[in-house]
């Protein structure tokens, strides 16, 4: 396996060097057949290579070795910190922050939320070249994790990109495996004169977890050696049947046509002073759980017997969205239009169960009725702003407005300001209110578990934020803060209930990052602090997060390649986490009778990244500190421990042919 592993690596660096001359040679398309044909001379270069997210801006492919490619190594592709992983790769993740919630509600459920692909996430490319992006990583004890994107331009004006993302990991303990697939399907055309733009993607998402809802007994863990569990596949869990599945799939269109003639035609900065745009989407999901031998004791509630041993749910969300764009000067563009809305929430057939003796003969307790189907129609008006008056201030804004049948109005306003008075000096400040139809999952669900059959008719979440941030980019530091206050908020107490609190959260944190250089020695450090200063019972999280990142970088083999090596440690202040519930895939409060404490433990890993042209080869010792821990008492939440140590290998490669 060890001289497998080297091979590859080997064969990679020879293709990657010969793959990365192709882009940096001259290249030379013939026009016609004849010896006299003319010869187009060119050179690619990276800014030849875009994409860019549905509203945002362009952006370069990124290939270089830096630390912020180094947190983004994971399955979620982002920055962890504030999140803490499940034992097993492409499970749950428990927030330790909290984070704005996304306006559009849905039936995706809070554990398998990092694992999905919303629209924003979709990319569209530019490329001159057909580009190609694999990255691998090997899951936990046996699987591994792929990520493929091919993009091609057929001319500057189409484009079409492929991208599939596949997981298989095992898992260490009992009944853990995860299996997710991904398949993406992205491409946008305009004509030659720009008027007329579409973008458009088709995702296609299954996300399928075992379930074991954490171990029986803690102390099987904590006290291994006593307990002869060093062999962690021996530690009982609450359940060796049962599994999640989740599947989505999504179209969405968006096209744009500008209906007067364009302005400042001569240079790159022309636009259409109006411009008619339209989004269409449609997506359907799906939620299963399912075990074929449930246990009610374990959730405290009577099983339906005489119902299949699993149950599904499903949700539809149609909406179309129609704008008008007026941009007066290349620095000024407002956006204005109606958009409508479809929900439903649904099941099979109505439940209408009734709980009798053992004998089937007399009734002893009550009807389990839940309805078929929930629907909501949404209409109303949304509206943007982007008011980018020069390097010094900028103005971003977004408004989206709606009523529904069940809900009298939910709304969405956010907007930025970014003021600049020193280059290399940058506040922004804005502020977030929100009122928003809670999550579909939080609102209905069926179940063969009597006590997790519902169909709320909650109040809308209302949500109101403050923040601002100070970007030092001379000195490599950052300092921000928010101020939130939340009403109505949606939470799943230590019976399992989903109840609404009728007081409102205070919340507040305080992050800064410091990025100290010393030669070819780096120091990143980030500290944040955060409280709950209201109702600090329905929303725990620890007071502290601090992250360290020592690490050495500089280039090798004269200049041909660049090696980053160094050590991550983690830490987070104990706190009374929230539990996890396969059945629904959320968390919920702990019962006050057997609350555990996890956090005040640190999470130290060391890691190499070497990078050659436009590869990047990267190797990891997660939680090395695991190995000389004589009692573990690390959890990812109660009763779930956090990852054990693990041999990470990685390559991400960008092939530009």
């Amino acid at each position: 396996m060890k001289k497998t592993i080297i091979g590859l690596f080997l064969l990679g660096t020879v293709i990657a060097q010969a793959q990365q001359d192709s882009v940096q040679r001259i290249l030379k398309p013939l026009k016609g057949s004849s010896a006299n044909d003319s010869i187009i001379n060119f050179k690619t270069k990276i800014t030849d290579y875009k994409f860019w997210n549905n509203g945002q801006k362009p952006e370069i492919i990124d290939t270089t070795l830096n630390i912020k490619n180094y947190y983004n190594q994971n399955f979620i592709r982002r920055d962890a910190f504030g999140k803490l992983f499940f034992p097993n790769v492409g499970g749950a993740v428990t927030d330790l922050e909290y984070q704005n919630q996304p306006f559009s509600t849905s039936l995706l459920p809070t554990g398998k939320k990092y694992n999905y692909y919303r629209a924003s996430d979709i990319k569209y490319y530019d490329v001159k070249t057909p580009y190609t992006e694999f990255v691998y990583e090997n899951g936990v004890k046996e699987g591994s994790f792929l990520s493929s994107t091919f993009s091609h331009n057929i001319n500057k004006q189409f484009n079409y990109t492929f991208h599939y993302r596949g997981l298989i990991s095992e898992g260490r303990y009992r009944n853990e495996k995860a299996q997710n697939n991904t398949f993406v399907f992205s491409s946008n055309y305009k004509t030659k004169s720009e008027r007329f733009k579409l973008w458009w993607h088709y995702a296609a998402q299954r996300l399928n977890n075992n379930e074991n809802g954490g171990i029986q007994d803690i102390n099987d863990f904590i006290l291994q050696d006593d307990r002869r569990m060093t062999n962690v596949r021996n530690i009982l869990v609450n359940s060796q049947t049962a599994k999640s599945m989740f599947d989505a799939r999504r179209i969405e269109m968006n096209a744009s046509y500008g209906i007067l003639k364009r302005m400042n035609a001569k240079d790159s900065t022309f636009y259409n002073p109006i411009v008619i745009k339209n989004t269409i989407s449609y997506e359907k999901q799906k939620f299963r759980y399912e075990d074929s031998s449930p246990v009610g004791e374990l959730y405290d509630t009577e099983i339906l017997t005489r119902l299949a041993k699993s149950n599904q749910k499903a949700s539809t969300d149609f909406y179309n969205v129609t704008t008008a764009g007026f941009q007066w000067t290349d620095r000024v563009q407002i956006e204005a239009g109606v958009k409508f809305q479809n929900l439903r929430v649904f099941s099979d057939e109505a439940l209408n169960y009734q709980i009798f003796d053992s004998n089937y003969q007399n009734l002893v307790s009550r009807n389990v009725i839940n309805p078929k189907q929930i629907e909501e129609n949404l209409f109303g008006v949304v509206g943007k702003v982007n008011f980018d008056w020069n390097e010094k201030l900028k103005l971003y804004g977004n408004v989206e407005y709606l009523q529904g049948d069940n809900y009298k109005s939910v709304y969405n306003v956010d907007a930025v300001l970014d003021i600049t008075p020193i280059k290399g000096y940058t506040l922004s400040a804005g502020a977030l209110i929100q009122s928003k139809i809670p999550s579909l999952n939080q609102i209905y669900n069926q179940s063969f578990f009597e006590d997790f059959n519902y169909a709320h008719q909650f109040e809308t979440e209302n949500t109101q934020k403050l923040f601002a941030k100070l970007n030092l980019e001379k000195v490599n530091t950052s300092v921000e803060g928010s101020l939130y206050n939340i009403d109505n908020h949606v939470y799943l107490d230590q019976d399992l209930m989903y109840k609404q609190l009728s007081d409102n959260v205070n919340y507040f944190k305080i992050k800064g990052i410091n990025h100290l250089q010393f030669g070819k020695i780096n120091l990143v450090s980030t500290a944040q602090y955060q409280k709950v200063t209201k109702n600090e019972t329905y929303m725990p999280l620890p007071d502290f997060l601090i992250r360290e990142t020592l690490y050495w970088q500089g280039e090798l083999f004269n200049k041909k390649a660049q090696l980053q090596a160094g050590i991550n440690a983690t830490y987070f202040t104990k706190y009374n986490g929230l539990r996890y519930i396969p059945v629904i895939n959320e968390f919920a409060l702990q019962d006050p009778a057997t609350m555990q404490e996890i956090g005040g433990y640190p999470i130290l890993d060391i890691f190499i990244n070497f990078k050659v042209q436009n590869m990047r080869f990267y190797i990891r010792g997660e939680h090395i500190n695991a190995s000389f821990t004589k009692q573990p008492d690390y959890f990812a939440a109660p009763n779930v421990p956090y990852r054990d140590f693990k041999f990470q290998l990685g390559l991400k490669w960008n092939i530009f042919s």
